[in-house]
């Protein structure tokens, strides 16, 4: 990110009111500031990817630093999630509709 880019970055976060998603051009990442508190600024960075355009979830993950990044990507690359996952999908996934014949 160059320095033209850091400025436009600080200047929209500083012009937006808490609580506003900041979209920015990475699909599925946000910005978001949080009220001030005790004369200190937080902002997170939003995760919420889309699938077929719609997002994922209503609110993604809040990220506030690299090593919370780092360890959400550490789960995530966890084989034994996938495994989890495919168990909890094949036994309690979407299932069709009974129909009922009148």
């Amino acid at each position: 990110m160059n320095q033209e880019q850091k400025k436009i970055l600080i200047q929209t976060v500083e012009e937006s009111i808490p609580w506003e998603r900041i979209q920015t051009n990475v699909a599925g990442v946000f910005l978001v500031k949080t009220p001030e508190q005790k004369n200190n600024q937080n902002v997170f960075v939003e995760l919420n990817p889309s699938v077929n355009g719609q997002p994922v979830k209503k609110r993604g993950i809040y990220l506030k630093n690299k090593e919370e990044l780092k360890a959400f990507i550490e789960l995530l690359e966890n084989p034994k999630v996938s495994e989890v996952l495919k168990v909890i999908n094949e036994y309690y996934g979407k299932r069709k509709a009974s129909k009922v014949e009148i």
